[in-house]
């Protein structure tokens, strides 16, 4: 696709070659002449912009193509070279965090995890990524290539101005720490930190089953919920970052008859807080004390033990999971009549992969009184699952020179003409 041309010589010269490094990288191996007919440019300033492209590593030749059926000279073709840049993709959660070396293809060539202890500094765990960077930074082709940046991705609200978290109900002690500084102080490459939920959102609209979807949402579900929204392609924020806190839904005002999750809810404000573990656990327990008695091991309570047995059709675990994707299915039918999306992915624990929820969540949103949006928006599941954040955190990164329809020319100028 062609993307948007700026004006002035040197500027539509830069929007050129990012164009043409685009269109290589998304349908080479192409050769010259078929770049000129799809882009529409002369052969001598495809030549000349192939020509730069070639000097700084970003694309190569790899031989010649098939003639023409005229027969003549066989074109050289030319592709994308994926090892001329590299990204550092991070997750950083509560008490854990994946830190990721990837080429500009998005391809993860190591992955690290380590775990940390539940209020431990941010700045520890910062040093603790160090660690694994510095090494990714010794591979043979790294040393080679040119740094494009590292995503954060990380739980609570963003200030983006600043790289900071600005808000977090449950990791107050990190609020206002210095986390882009610290990272573009030791690496001297632009860093991107965004909010978790977000960060998987764009993963999976990029890499998983949201591809070449302009208009979705990613629903995260399990201890909690949040969403993620994608408008004309790219990730929507809002005004305080704070777009897709749907966790915040008051379940009174929106369950209008509470018997139709009587073991889940028990007074609960928020979607947030009746969404969780625990609250499945505990509406568990509240139905083997009442009609659902000795129906289920009260000893193996567990979310997992409710899926297994919900799977082998289970009574109880069915209800369970008939209410939590009633619940889950109230949420959509009212993100579905806000915003219209085309589709609504799911996904987040082990919980929001289970068929049996994906189901009442569907048969719940058939209740739409609003007909049409609810026929129209497909749900599916999300594909990305554990490695999500990462690939988002990547997406962060590649964002802008490889994805969105609008161009970047700054960042192009930084990364690729420097």
């Amino acid at each position: 696709m062609i993307r948007e041309a700026g004006y002035g010589p040197k500027l539509v010269r830069e929007y050129n070659e990012l164009n043409i490094l685009r269109f290589i990288k998304n349908d080479g191996p192409i050769s010259r002449a078929e770049l000129a007919k799809k882009y529409k440019l002369s052969k001598a300033a495809v030549s000349e912009i192939i020509g730069h492209l070639l000097n700084l590593g970003y694309i190569r030749e790899i031989g010649p193509g098939n003639s023409t059926r005229l027969g003549g000279r066989k074109p050289i073709l030319l592709e994308f070279n994926p090892k001329s840049g590299y990204a550092i993709g991070l997750e950083i959660k509560r008490d854990h965090a994946r830190v990721a070396l990837s080429d500009l293809n998005a391809k993860i060539y190591r992955l690290e995890y380590f775990s940390f202890t539940k209020g431990s500094s941010l700045k520890h765990v910062v040093e603790k990524v160090y660690g694994y960077i510095d090494e990714f930074m010794k591979l043979s082709w790294v040393k080679k290539a040119r740094p494009i940046g590292i995503g954060v991705a990380i739980p609570g609200l963003i200030n983006y101005d600043q790289g900071k978290i600005q808000e977090s109900d449950t990791l107050k002690n990190w609020v206002g720490f210095p986390l882009r500084k610290m990272f573009e102080d030791r690496y001297n490459m632009e860093v991107i930190i965004e909010n978790d939920v977000k960060t998987i959102s764009l993963g999976e609209c990029r890499f998983g089953n949201g591809k070449n979807i302009d208009n979705m949402i990613y629903l995260w579900v399990g201890d909690g919920l949040g969403a993620g929204i994608i408008i004309k392609g790219e990730l929507y924020r809002g005004v305080s970052a704070s777009a897709g806190e749907i966790g915040y839904y008051d379940v009174g005002y929106l369950i209008k008859n509470v018997n139709e999750c009587r073991l889940l809810y028990n007074g609960h404000k928020n979607f947030g807080d009746i969404l969780s573990d625990k609250v499945l656990v505990e509406g568990a327990k509240r139905g083997l004390e009442n009609e659902f008695r000795d129906m289920l091991d009260k000893s193996k309570l567990s979310v997992d033990y409710i899926l297994k047995t919900a799977n082998e059709k289970n009574p109880l675990a069915l209800e369970l999971l008939r209410e939590y994707g009633f619940l889950v299915g109230v949420v959509c039918i009212n993100l579905i009549n806000t915003l219209n999306p085309e589709m609504i992915i799911i996904g987040g624990q082990p919980l929001a992969h289970n068929q049996i929820l994906i189901n009442y969540i569907k048969d719940q949103i058939k209740h739409d009184i609003l007909r049409t949006p609810s026929r129209v928006v497909k749900i599916k599941k999300a594909k990305l699952k554990q490695n999500a954040a990462i690939m988002g955190a990547v997406a962060l990164v590649l964002e802008d020179l490889f994805y969105m329809r609008r161009l970047n020319i700054k960042k192009y100028r930084e990364v690729f003409r420097n």
